[in-house]
């Protein structure tokens, strides 16, 4: 571990989450994402900013996930958005949790949990997979991409009744690495 990653890694990780969004050049905060995760290979210090589930209302756009190599100073993120979208905006808003999206959220999960097909998520703190909930006039049009599978369904706004459900095995990335570096969590 060089000397920069180390005097990083002894500010712990929510100092170290905070650095990271002082990088960011627009409004954005800790509560704005559900899981924060800073890792590091001892070279690199990386902090991911995430939102394993993604909830958008009709015509919205948001930024869900943040990610941050500390030293290099390299920020990404993209929009997630939802039907046609007014380009004139100005700037695309990191998505904050509000109430009516909390309830769309729970509605959509409890469908999700009553329904065989798709499976169902016991713990949504605990929920690792990357999730993207589209609503529309009369369904929401979900999307899941785990390690291994995408599945994509809708579910009816009114009755929670899940349909026209899909599902593709993905094939894991062939064990082939320049950088066979390793990057551990910093808690």
């Amino acid at each position: 571990m060089n000397k920069d990653v180390k005097d990083i890694v002894k500010l712990g990780k929510d100092s170290i989450a905070q650095l990271a969004l002082k990088l960011i050049d627009r409004e954005v905060a800790i509560e704005n994402f559900a899981k924060i995760k800073v890792k590091t290979d001892g070279r690199e210090v990386y902090v991911s900013f995430r939102n394993p589930i993604k909830y958008l209302p009709i015509e919205s756009e948001f930024y869900f996930d943040l990610n941050v190599n500390l030293l290099e100073g390299i920020i990404v993120y993209n929009p997630v958005s939802n039907g046609l979208v007014d380009c004139k905006k100005k700037t695309i808003p990191f998505y904050k949790q509000t109430r009516e999206a909390q309830a769309s959220i729970e509605f959509v999960i409890k469908a999700i949990n009553k329904n065989d097909e798709v499976g169902g998520i016991s713990d949504i703190s605990s929920f690792e997979d990357d999730m993207v909930i589209r609503e529309h006039k009369s369904y929401y049009d979900v999307s899941v991409v785990s390690e291994f599978q995408e599945s994509f369904y809708k579910i009816k706004k009114v009755s929670g009744k899940v349909y026209d459900v899909e599902h593709a095995h993905l094939v894991p990335p062939p064990i082939e690495s320049e950088n066979n570096s390793v990057l551990k969590e910093i808690n």
